[in-house]
């Protein structure tokens, strides 16, 4: 998926890989609302209100989406499977595609137009480990995401120095020592506004399957019918 190419409409943007749950509505690739939260283990009972009030806000009847992008991950196991159940839900409701976005590329997509430095998106992964990925400014993937020893990071960064120019993501890089460092709330964390705008560009076709990078632990949650049913 490159910057550049055609657009989807209507979309609608759901990311829950990590604390941070955020959705958004995006038409022709241009943000029109989102809304986010971060209250502990609240994604299944939070989205739903939170996407209702947006289509309200918008003035868009449920009829009027076209698309549903949602984050894949890697993140949390269990938020990965709350976002995906939910925009499935929806899709089935509303007859329309879901599509898939890796939540590192979310990252890479928030740094400003006009950066051409190489991105690479760093989130948290727990047991003592990162999620890491690499992405030129055009949004081409070129680092596969992966799984990194937290005690690697540093000496990872280290290796970047004498490569391409580059700018490292990630709330989680503070913690560490690091140059390069871009940090800002929307490359912070992945964001549903930069999933829908992704979403938008991708073929209908492409898949949403949660993307772990390392073994699942976690049980698909149960969620409220969708109010999207038609």
């Amino acid at each position: 998926m490159l910057k550049g190419a055609s657009l989807a409409v209507r979309i609608l943007g759901i990311e829950t890989s990590t604390r941070r749950g955020s959705v958004a509505l995006v038409d022709r690739g241009q943000l029109i609302l989102s809304a986010e939260h971060e209250a502990r283990n609240a994604h299944a009972e939070t989205l739903l209100p939170l996407i209702e009030r947006l289509m309200a806000e918008a003035g868009w009847a449920k009829t009027a989406l076209e698309r549903v992008a949602v984050g894949i991950g890697p993140g949390s196991f269990t938020g990965l499977r709350v976002g995906i159940a939910l925009a499935h839900g929806i899709g089935l409701g509303l007859d329309i595609p879901v599509v898939g976005v890796g939540s590192l590329a979310s990252m890479a997509w928030a740094v400003p137009d006009g950066d051409g430095r190489v991105r690479y998106p760093i989130l948290d992964a727990r047991r003592e480990e990162v999620f890491l990925a690499a992405y030129s400014a055009d949004g081409a993937e070129l680092e596969a995401p992966r799984a990194l020893a937290r005690s690697e990071l540093e000496s990872y960064a280290a290796r970047l120095e004498s490569a391409a120019e580059h700018v490292l993501l990630g709330e989680v890089c503070r913690e560490f020592s690091l140059p390069h460092l871009l940090s800002t709330p929307e490359t912070d964390l992945p964001h549903a506004s930069f999933t829908a705008r992704i979403g938008s560009l991708l073929p209908e076709s492409t898949p949403s399957d949660p993307m772990y990078v390392r073994d699942a632990g976690a049980v698909r949650p149960e969620l409220p019918p969708s109010p999207f049913r038609a």
